[in-house]
């Protein structure tokens, strides 16, 4: 502790101070002095030495990096997520159709006539042949989608097997 006295004496005594003054005596005696001591010491450690290390430390960290890391990588995400909701419901409008084609040979296999009515688009004599004319299908993919036991497409299935 004595080589801290004698510092504080050496300080005292180049500032001008009297070995019995006191720096807390000063400032209570002239604050004006200790404001205009004080103000230019805080402005000159604020500006020139904090501002300096806190703007080193801040350029140290790579804030921008990892935010637009995190950018990249939500992007990613978003898109694999598109990607597996357009396969999914590809793979389910590639089940369904192949469920209505199926129906659609079932219905023409077991009941020629009703085929024949559908595709026509009216009704028919029994044993009638249709000689042109458009073909319904839109009314025959309406029936084989009809035929199914689901009216979600997640769950279709043929009632048909």
């Amino acid at each position: 502790m004595s080589v801290l006295s004698g510092i504080r004496g050496l300080l005292k005594s180049a500032s001008g101070f009297a070995k019995k003054d006191s720096v807390r005596q000063f400032s209570r005696d002239h604050p004006l002095a200790t404001f205009g001591l004080v103000a230019p010491t805080a402005q000159f450690l604020a500006t020139d030495v904090a501002a300096p290390i806190g703007r080193g430390i801040f350029e140290a960290m790579p804030f921008s990096d990892l935010i637009e890391k995190d950018r990249e990588e939500r992007q990613i995400k978003r898109e694999r997520e598109g990607q597996a909701r357009q396969l999914e419901m590809n793979m389910r409008s590639a089940r369904i159709e192949e469920m209505v084609q199926r129906n659609m040979a079932v219905v023409a296999q077991k009941d020629p006539h009703l085929f024949n009515q559908v595709m026509s688009g009216r009704m028919l004599p029994q044993g009638a042949v249709v000689l042109g004319g458009p073909r319904r299908q839109d009314l025959m993919e309406e029936l084989a989608f009809a035929m199914g036991d689901s009216s979600t497409p997640e769950a279709f299935t043929s009632l048909i097997q």
